[in-house]
């Protein structure tokens, strides 16, 4: 069947564009991570762990580098593997972190779906991955 918008010369940036919305969507979760760190701390704190600053910054400098790596396509299938474990991660832990600046479970189910498209078929153009 014919497509009612023959425009199958951008099926190459498909992946770009997926890449930079999920980027977008991850680097905002760490900004706004960033500016409510004090209450994610207190939040995030695990009994057993002496450090609960850690865990809020770990959450936030990987929530960075995986924008980072999906921004500029430097080792994305790397990035996409680390915002797959990251969904996972939060899609368990969700309900007993609550708060504001936490997403909910279906934005971290569609991110693992993204991440898991990511993983499979790779950066697309304006990468500096390279396909193989």
């Amino acid at each position: 069947m014919l497509n009612i918008f023959p425009i199958q010369f951008l099926a190459l940036f498909a992946h770009f564009i997926l890449r930079l919305f999920v980027a977008g969507v991850v680097l905002y979760f760490g900004i706004t991570h960033i500016k409510h760190r004090t209450e994610l701390t207190k939040i995030l704190s695990v009994p057993w762990w002496r450090f609960p600053v850690w865990n809020t910054v770990l959450l936030i400098l990987t929530e960075l580098v995986i924008a980072t790596s999906l921004v500029l396509g430097i080792y994305t299938q790397i990035g996409a593997l680390l915002l797959m474990i990251l969904s996972l991660k939060m899609l368990m832990l969700r309900k007993r972190w609550q708060h504001s600046s936490i997403a909910s479970s279906s934005t971290y189910v569609l991110l693992l779906g993204c991440g898991l498209s990511l993983f499979i078929t790779g950066a697309g153009v304006l990468a500096f991955d390279l396909p193989i």
